[in-house]
């Protein structure tokens, strides 16, 4: 890490899950392998091996897997670890993990935001994708957290198996009858190697058609417009003055360090390094002692200028400010830019991109298009 860059994002990844969804593709091991002791001190041993600036850490988030799985203390004791001051402190949880206890020791350890996956409010839908709670569970689980916290998150997701646009519909009510500070909505995406996608090519499960996805889109990005969110990236919804800072500082280009197996960091500049998915080889290398660089459990990749130009315009499209031209060209050189906009010509013609002060961005139709028009603009 170049210890000239102060403000790092910290994750940790807790690899447990007491049941894994069938649409999930991130790294999780069942709880019944969750040696809490073990798991925190490699965590502890890896922070410490980082020998990390004194600052400001903007965000620390907690994710999974299922970090509402793990003993209240355990969220103390790795907020204990960063010795300086945290600014956003969010917290993963799923329905049937939250008790007035649970979320009580949550806010006394610092947790000053909580997502919640929800994904439906429509037992049916549940049942179909594995989740473990119910509609009436979920919020319960809600209105428990709201005692305790001012900036909740919860996680939606449209295209489920036998999801209708009216379904979608009672769900999106009630979660604006909730009126949690920020919404994540995401159309259901059949990864590889999942149970799901497995269903799917086997016919036990209907993928639904795209233009019916584009439907839901359009259906959960005007009700939430009209109750006073605002799309600020393509799948994320706040009230005002609630947007993620985790999540945006991703999308800024802005570095953040991973703990935890199959955490992901980036130095902020073209180095990124991860912890490889596996828990047993993670908590031998850091388990009992304190090493620089964990060679054993670690893979660089290291960014050409290509790769750079390429992520920087795929990123920020994705937010609403769009890409800042002048900063694209103070990084990639005018004769880039004029390249740039070369490209984007045909979709500022059609109106499915606009001009803003110096930047470019998607409009309303544009989104509905958008990973065409950001490989075009590659």
């Amino acid at each position: 890490m170049q210890n000239s860059q102060e403000n790092f994002g910290i994750y940790i990844h807790f690899p447990f899950c007491r049941r894994k969804c069938i649409y999930c593709d991130f790294y999780s091991v069942g709880e019944r392998l969750a040696d809490w002791e073990a798991f925190a001190r490699a965590v502890e041993n890896e922070f410490s091996a980082l020998s990390l600036p004194s600052g400001v850490f903007p965000s620390l988030y907690m994710g999974g897997g299922t970090p509402s799985l793990a003993p209240a203390e355990l969220i103390s004791r790795f907020r204990r670890m960063i010795p300086v001051e945290v600014g956003e402190f969010t917290i993963e949880v799923n329905p049937d993990d939250v008790t007035e206890e649970k979320a009580r020791a949550w806010r006394e350890a610092g947790v000053n935001r909580v997502s919640m996956g929800i994904q439906t409010l429509n037992d049916d839908e549940l049942k179909a994708i594995g989740r473990r709670h119910t509609a009436d569970q979920a919020e319960k689980a809600y209105y428990i957290l709201r005692k305790y916290f001012s900036n909740i998150s919860l996680d939606l997701i449209f295209g489920l198996p036998g999801q209708t646009l009216s379904s979608l519909s009672a769900t999106l009510d009630r979660f604006i009858e909730m009126r949690p500070e920020h919404i994540s909505a995401y159309s259901l995406m059949y990864e590889e190697r999942t149970a799901l996608t497995r269903m799917r090519d086997s016919g036990k499960v209907e993928e639904i058609p795209d233009e019916d996805s584009v439907e839901m889109f359009r259906l959960v990005t005007s009700k939430l417009k009209e109750a006073g969110y605002e799309r600020y990236e393509i799948s994320n919804y706040a009230l005002p003055g609630y947007r993620s800072h985790h999540n945006s500082n991703y999308w800024k280009g802005i570095p953040y360090i991973g703990l935890g197996p199959s955490a992901h960091s980036y130095d902020g500049d073209r180095t990124r390094r991860y912890n490889l998915p596996d828990l047993a080889l993670y908590i031998k290398e850091y388990g009992d002692q304190i090493k620089e660089y964990g060679d054993h459990i670690k893979e660089y990749e290291f960014l050409s200028e290509e790769e750079l130009r390429e992520e920087m315009i795929m990123t920020r499209l994705r937010m609403i400010e769009g890409l800042d031209l002048l900063e694209f060209e103070d990084r990639f050189g005018k004769e880039e830019r004029i390249s740039l906009e070369k490209r984007a010509k045909p979709y500022l013609s059609s109106g499915d991109l606009i001009y803003m002060h110096d930047h470019i961005a998607l409009s309303e139709s544009g989104v509905m298009i958008s990973d065409e028009i950001i490989s075009e603009l590659f």
